[in-house]
């Protein structure tokens, strides 16, 4: 026999709540899915999995809440007090799990940090023009971010990329200088950039390359995704409490009807 009253009421708010939680289950997967499109084209070196544990995190809860909302709402539908217990309690579940991963991160922000330094630098100065899908990815993000370099243009003095020039003879006799990859060049400045990354001279940059190092591109890029997180999670919590408290008083009342 189907609920009457505010108790249809409150199945139909239980509808539309666990509605809004599939959406947001497929929104947060969505989400995480670029998040690691967007920086796995430029991070392909085997230390940075400190930084990827985070996105395959959200991407498990995302998937997760996909599954949940869709049990939600069949068990609405069908006015079933087991799916929506089962709902309930998976809603807690994930809610503390978000807490966790909320907490793990946040303790785990420096080491974050200190790997992706070392990921980045380490793919300039040692795997660049030594490993193609290095040489690629730092392309990619040299243009797509324009940035040179890890910290700035003089990673390119010391690096590999660099070393190869030197013993090929390139820049035997020019020993105060060095070369940097074509992607460091402006777009807006092809006539100088050939030039320009040829040789240049220790500490003096041209107008014709991108100045700003990679990394603090990359970190104002995750700062902007992390804060796109924040909203996301204060909206999918507030969600979850709803979703949570209606799912329980549907299923109390099912539950006491049926005996």
């Amino acid at each position: 026999m189907a609920v009457k009253g505010c108790l249809a009421c409150i199945k139909y708010m239980v509808l539309l709540i666990n509605f809004v939680f599939w959406l947001a289950g497929v929104a947060l997967l969505s989400l995480s899915i670029w998040m690691y499109v967007d920086t796995a084209a430029y991070l392909v070196s085997d230390h940075n999995d400190k930084f990827f544990v985070s996105i395959y995190i959200l991407m498990a809860a995302g998937s997760l809440m996909t599954l949940v909302g869709f049990l939600g709402c069949c068990g609405a539908m069908q006015e079933s007090s087991c799916m929506l217990g089962t709902f309930s309690t998976f809603v807690i579940l994930i809610f503390a799990a978000e807490i966790a991963g909320a907490v793990y991160g946040y303790s785990h922000k420096d080491e974050v940090k200190t790997a992706l330094t070392k990921t980045v630098t380490n793919m300039v100065k040692n795997e660049y023009s030594v490993q193609d899908a290095v040489t690629l990815a730092v392309d990619a993000m040299q243009q797509k971010l324009a940035c040179c370099g890890a910290t700035g243009i003089s990673d390119w003095e010391n690096s590999s990329f660099n070393n190869k020039n030197k013993e090929s003879g390139i820049l035997s006799v020019l020993s105060i200088s060095y070369k940097v990859p074509p992607s460091c060049c402006k777009t807006d400045d092809s006539v100088g950039c050939e030039a320009a990354t040829n040789i240049v001279a220790a500490n003096t940059f041209t107008n014709s390359l991108y100045s700003e190092g990679c990394l603090s591109k990359i970190t104002e890029k995750i700062e902007k995704h992390l804060f796109t997180i924040i909203v996301a999670g204060i909206s999918i919590a507030v969600i979850q409490i709803f979703g949570f408290v209606f799912s329980l008083v549907l299923c109390c009342a099912i539950s006491g009807r049926d005996y």
